[in-house]
């Protein structure tokens, strides 16, 4: 394995590599070495080693996806959402696109919905800590926002809307290290 000199690079490895490779490793505090060459990595502890292809290409510049100025902000239970989209998603799954609608209403309530032609329909309503800015109506898949809930933790989580059918963000209250944006569905 030829390696490359040191010094700094972008690279793309397969996320599902990393899932992988994050499984294995786990907590483990030991340190890691990266090697690695023009097609591939290798990810080094002292127990493991670990290779994957690298994806070719240029990682697309995300920072322009991100909305800067939001036009609704909801400040909510994230443990409390995820429940809310799991119970709704389990109506909608019987339909084939699994979405889930998200509709801001008065006294810092939104109200999660779903509906099935079969089953019929669910309408949950949440407290929020706080809404600020315009009634919002959106919808969006129950599988990628769970993901992104599970991402920011069980815990206080803020999300901020451009606009019904604008990507949106969702972070933690606490720690806005990790930022999860979701594309809405049109329905």
């Amino acid at each position: 394995m030829e390696q490359i000199p040191e010094g700094e690079y972008s690279v793309i490895i397969p996320g599902k590599s990393l899932n992988e490779l994050s499984k294995i490793i786990g907590d483990s505090s030991s340190p890691v070495h990266i090697v690695m060459t023009n097609q591939q990595v290798l990810i080094k502890t002292s127990s493991v080693s670990f290779y994957s292809r690298l994806i070719e290409g240029i990682y697309p510049d995300t920072s322009r996806l991100i909305p800067n100025e939001f036009n609704t902000n909801v400040t909510i239970d994230g443990k409390a959402l995820f429940q809310a989209i799991d119970r709704s998603s389990l109506v909608a799954r019987e339909e084939r696109n699994n979405i889930v609608r998200f509709t801001s209403l008065e006294g810092n309530v939104v109200e999660i919905s779903s509906s099935s032609a079969e089953i019929g329909k669910v309408e949950e309503e949440i407290q929020t800590t706080l809404i600020e800015g315009e009634e919002l109506k959106t919808s969006f898949s129950a599988k990628y926002m769970m993901d992104a809930l599970k991402a920011v933790g069980g815990q206080d989580v803020m999300v901020k809307f451009t606009g019904s059918m604008r990507p949106f963000i969702i972070n933690s209250v606490h720690d806005d290290a990790v930022l999860q944006l979701i594309v809405p569905v049109r329905t």
